[in-house]
């Protein structure tokens, strides 16, 4: 592959604006939304930009819509903000955009050969570069100048964040010299008043394993490239704490999923990975044949689940896969996988126009490409993600699709939460059991509820969050139609071993989890599901408050705590969904062979906007040493009869415990070893 903005690259972009039918169709789009601004000087602003983790409504966490530069709207509440910090976070973005109209109105050019474009971009680049000296280094905290610390930046108000808006700029610029029209002149005034000083800015910030330092070997990347720095690219690539080689083998997996274990994350730091490979390029370096590049784009296409999405974990939110279409150009394009995502979008983006390979006449089945994967299978497919230490399985197919993830390994870092053995389930098109996820981390409720143990699928000890932890994975085999899942956990508190056991068949999940305490203490298992409780007559109802259940660590956040009342040691409670389309879809929870001295207890839980809240149910076992909590999950319709279990043996067992499973009292019984 040519570098960016050569003649050879140039010609072929023109080659395939005659022969591609979706590359001509991009360039055009550019052009009708370029058309209006490109005639005009950028109304470019000399304000930094603020965070936009503050660019949220303060009382729902949602992120803003922007208005005009002074008022911005929450799309749940309706109302408007105005003032700081929401209009300086507005401005980041419009630096940001400012970058990459700059660049798009450059490869326009080079598609096109209409100078108006290339002038456009010249004028942005270089405003930049005359007027990056008079922004203020400044940081997320409200510091200026010398007191901003090593996080701060001039454009933007964080290394990450300038590393980010810079690298378009630089491939803007990139273009522009290759086309001869920068003069030798304004070639040094943006690299002496511009390129230069954003580096010495990236450089005071060295971040080790990190997505930030990944964007800031993107941008050192790009640079290089703008630049013709050989030694530049060395140092993003070879750099032995910070490059781009120390980020795969330390960042990245075999498996090549991120380490920080969230799959926003995971496709953010593909961003730029895929930067550094594509500015690499320039110098006839093939980083796109880095096996772990390649494995980055490919375990995403055999962890999603049936619907294309990747649940909420750690700080991240739900993601669909096919709002990256854009990269899977890249990835159909060098390593052929991901066509079918590929498929899903109008291939108008800047990848899909210079990378996107023509599809093939047959549609794909399954996920994409993936090898080794076929969505369509009746057979298991058990994904263990190594860095971060979770394992994701999927049966079955269609509306019969079943998913679960069961996390259990590395903390992940800033971005990692309390929630070792967290458990996601997904059955019939819906994520009943689902993470916490996050709210933008300029938001309180991110670390007074989001990080926190109760507010994940797993278990809590005397009210308190567990402490950074790693378990291990047990197994994940697939024997005869049933999977099997065990995962432990010795260190997420002291003095307490956590024990989970999965079983997942005949559309059913079972759920064994055993805790042991060398001290009596209180144990709360702990689930979340999008849907409404539906009340069962027999059962009472009184409510209590949340700090009667722990002042601290999220539980004041539980609101309308009910304690249940009248519960049989074997006891189902319903959930119906609480989203579009799904008022017949039920969750049948089973509750078997109770603890001791067990209180169940309903209540609401904050949840991401725009769902904003959920349903909790908490098991709490008092002053004990030892707690075995056996749960069944049914996905189901609305009027479906019950299921009669029997559980045969003692959960405290670790073998030999059974499970007699029949639909309806008179019904083939079915028996499994749980």
């Amino acid at each position: 592959m040519d570098g960016i903005g050569t003649p050879a690259w140039t010609q072929r972009l023109r080659t395939r604006m005659r022969d591609c039918n979706w590359v001509k169709r991009g360039v055009e789009q550019w052009k009708a939304r370029l058309s209006a601004q490109v005639n005009r000087p950028p109304d470019i602003p000399l304000l930094g930009g603020g965070w936009s983790h503050r660019y949220i409504c303060p009382d729902d966490g949602a992120a803003l819509v922007r208005v005009d530069r002074h008022h911005h709207e929450c799309p749940c509440c309706l109302r408007i903000w105005s003032g700081s910090p929401w209009d300086e976070a507005a401005v980041a973005e419009e630096h940001n955009r400012f970058a990459q109209d700059a660049r798009l109105a450059a490869v326009v050019y080079a598609a096109s050969g209409e100078a108006v474009y290339a002038q456009w971009a010249k004028s942005v680049l270089m405003f930049y570069a005359r007027h990056y000296d008079r922004f203020p280094l400044h940081d997320i905290f409200g510091k200026v100048g010398g007191e901003a610390g090593r996080y701060g930046a001039k454009v933007q108000n964080q290394t990450l964040s300038e590393a980010s808006w810079i690298y378009p700029l630089a491939q803007a610029c990139t273009i522009l010299r290759h086309a001869s029209m920068l003069s030798a002149g304004e070639l040094d005034e943006v690299e002496e008043h511009l390129f230069r000083p954003v580096i010495r800015v990236i450089d005071r910030n060295p971040r080790d394993r990190s997505n930030w330092q990944t964007y800031h070997n993107a941008a050192l990347a790009a640079i290089a490239e703008a630049l013709g720095d050989v030694g530049l690219l060395k140092r993003a690539l070879d750099n032995e704490a910070n490059g781009f080689h120390f980020q795969m083998e330390s960042g990245v997996g075999e498996d090549g999923f991120w380490f920080e274990g969230a799959w926003s994350y995971h496709f953010y730091t593909l961003e730029a990975q895929a930067v550094i490979a594509w500015a690499a390029m320039g110098f006839g370096e093939k980083l796109y044949e880095h096996p772990r590049l390649q494995a980055m784009f490919a375990i995403p296409l055999k962890a999603m689940l049936p619907d294309g999405t990747f649940p909420a974990l750690h700080d991240s939110k739900v993601v669909d896969i096919r709002s990256y279409a854009h990269l899977y150009e890249w990835a159909y394009a060098f390593y052929g996988i991901g066509e079918e995502i590929v498929r899903s979008s109008d291939r108008g983006s800047l990848y899909g126009v210079l990378f996107g390979a023509p599809l093939s006449e047959v549609m794909p089945s399954g996920d994409g490409g993936a090898e080794g994967a076929d969505a369509a299978s009746e057979a298991a497919a058990i994904t263990v993600l190594s860095k971060p230490g979770m394992v994701s399985v999927t049966y079955g197919a269609d509306e019969e699709a079943q998913s679960l993830l069961v996390d259990y390994g590395e903390h992940g870092d800033w971005h990692g939460h309390y929630d070792k053995l967290n458990l996601l389930y997904y059955a019939r098109g819906r994520s009943w059991l689902a993470d916490a996820g996050m709210v933008p981390y300029g938001h309180e409720m991110h670390k007074a509820w989001y990080v926190h143990t109760v507010a994940h699928n797993t278990v809590a000890v005397n009210g308190r969050s567990q402490q950074e932890a790693c378990g291990r994975l047990r197994k994940a085999v697939s024997e005869a139609g049933i999977i099997r899942i065990e995962a432990e956990a010795e260190d997420a508190y002291e003095g307490v071993r956590l024990d989970r056991r999965l079983t997942l068949a005949g559309g059913l999940l079972v759920d064994v989890f055993r805790v042991t305490a060398d001290e009596p203490s209180t144990v709360d298992w702990v689930m979340h599901t999008q849907g409404n409780p539906v009340e069962a007559p027999p059962v009472r109802y009184t409510a209590v408050s949340s700090e009667a259940l722990s002042d601290t660590d999220g539980y004041p956040h539980l609101r309308q705590v009910r304690r249940l009342e009248g519960q049989q040691d074997d006891w189902m409670l319903e959930w119906s969904w609480n989203g579009e389309g799904g008022e017949d879809e039920r969750l049948q929870v089973y509750g078997l062979a109770e603890p001791r001295g067990v209180s169940v207890y309903l209540a609401e839980s904050p949840f991401m906007p725009p769902v904003q809240v959920r349903s909790a149910c908490i098991r709490r076992v008092p002053s004990c040493t030892r707690a075995s909590f056996v749960t069944v999950f049914r996905a189901c319709r609305k009027g479906d009869a019950p299921l009669s279990l029997r559980l045969i043996g003692d959960p405290s067992d670790s073998e030999g415990l059974l499970l007699e499973v029949r639909d309806g009292e008179q019904g083939e019984a079915m028996l499994w070893t749980v």
